[in-house]
């Protein structure tokens, strides 16, 4: 990954983002909590969603688009929103090439 590249990513505002180390998770671009519990936390990152199952869960802060929760990570996963797949349909509805 070149520096132009990587500096775009640390800027990508609707993307989700996560790092894991030890039993602290940071998950970055939050735009709203969805689902919370000690053993799921479900964000949605704008026209994504992020979902982390795991146990232990407590969210040690919620600010400014970032959110740290303390606990054991054992699966992270990566999804669209509704509005996203609609928006894509009706793009290639309107683009048939």
């Amino acid at each position: 990954m070149t520096i132009r590249e990587e500096l775009l990513f640390d800027f990508a505002v609707n993307m989700p983002r996560v790092l894991v180390t030890g039993e602290t998770t940071v998950v970055d671009n939050v735009k709203k909590l969805l689902v919370m519990t000690d053993r799921q936390v479900v964000v949605s990152n704008g026209r994504r969603c992020t979902s982390i199952s795991g146990h232990g869960f407590v969210v040690t802060k919620l600010k400014e688009e970032r959110m740290l929760i303390a606990g054991e990570v054992d699966e992270i996963r990566f999804f669209k929103t509704l509005q996203e797949d609609k928006d894509r349909r009706s793009r290639s509805e309107e683009d048939p090439q």
